[in-house]
């Protein structure tokens, strides 16, 4: 999943609790998960197999931390070639509602790996390391999204700084 994709998942997971309200205490939810899947990445058919570690805390005041460490690996079925795309490191989120404007605003802050891509064995295609931090707005009734913005990027962050198109360009590559 990318970086992108994870940001704004962690944004759309969050509008549903704050609608219902928050617990008094802070909750805790654990994943660990493993599986394979078919799909269609970057427009290149592939298998994929992925490995899954979560460790999520719900605040009372809205806000949240996500511990977690994510590895894939797409193959090509059809020449072979296989890729590993991984993340490993600490998320926070936090939700500002804005009632007057009917707005809620996420600050979602990633520390840590938010993206390594490499060759299963071999060498890193790409990666993105350090810390960044991104800010969406969403409708409050609708949930759609209004707004997006890197609010800070010290990295390198190179998936980021090409606006998330690294990604498909890379794994492209790696795949065909």
């Amino acid at each position: 999943m990318s970086l992108k994709n994870r940001f704004l998942i962690a944004g759309l997971v969050a509008l549903p609790i704050l609608a219902v309200g928050s617990p008094a205490a802070p909750t805790r939810f654990h994943n660990h998960s493993t599986g394979n899947f078919s799909a269609n990445v970057c427009g290149i058919p592939v298998d994929a197999t992925f490995s899954n570690v979560d460790n999520f805390f719900l605040f009372a005041d809205g806000s949240s931390k996500d511990t977690f460490s994510f590895t894939v690996t797409f193959t090509n079925p059809v020449n072979g070639k296989a890729v590993t795309a991984s993340m490993a490191g600490q998320v926070v989120n936090q939700a500002i509602v804005n009632e007057q404007a009917n707005t809620v605003t996420f600050i979602t802050t990633f520390k840590g790996l938010p993206e390594k891509i490499q060759t299963p064995h071999g060498p890193v295609l790409s990666r993105d390391a350090g810390f960044i931090t991104f800010t969406a707005t969403f409708d409050l009734t609708t949930g759609d999204l209004i707004s997006t913005a890197t609010t800070v990027n010290n990295g390198p962050h190179p998936e980021a700084d090409s606006d998330f198109a690294l990604f498909c360009e890379v794994i492209t590559d790696a795949l065909m």
